[in-house]
């Protein structure tokens, strides 16, 4: 009878050890949950800050592009007649359609960004990739 109890109590006891015993491998896996609420956050606001940004900063690059688009048109792109039509007629086309794609660059950059290195310095500012 004994021996048997002992047995069990053995298997038992190695049963459980060998389901615990994952647990002790790494702690990425708990690590990473309990991480998780603090990526989710980082990730909200780098997306608050990163679409603003990318607004302005994709909006900007798009008047420049468009500007020089009309004054290469107009036959010169470094002429300064040809570069103020074109800062007149094409840079708020730039602007508009620059700020329309920022504002879903910026907001994937902050995602991304936010997820992987929540609430640092790149997800809070853009690098030209």
């Amino acid at each position: 009878m004994f021996k048997k109890l002992a047995t069990s109590t053995m298997l038992a006891s190695a049963l459980v050890g060998a389901m615990v015993s994952p647990c002790f491998a790494a702690d990425d896996t708990f690590q990473s949950i309990v991480f998780f609420p603090v990526r989710l956050v980082g990730m909200g606001v780098g997306t608050a800050v990163g679409v603003p940004l990318g607004m302005v900063k994709d909006g900007v690059k798009g008047a420049q592009t468009s500007t020089k688009w009309v004054a290469g048109k107009l036959g010169d792109e470094d002429g300064g007649f040809q570069n103020l039509m074109g800062w007149v007629v094409g840079a708020p086309f730039g602007i508009a359609g620059g700020a329309a794609y920022g504002t879903f660059d910026g907001g994937w950059h902050g995602m991304k960004t936010g997820y992987e290195k929540p609430f640092s310095k790149e997800a809070f500012t853009f690098k030209d990739e």
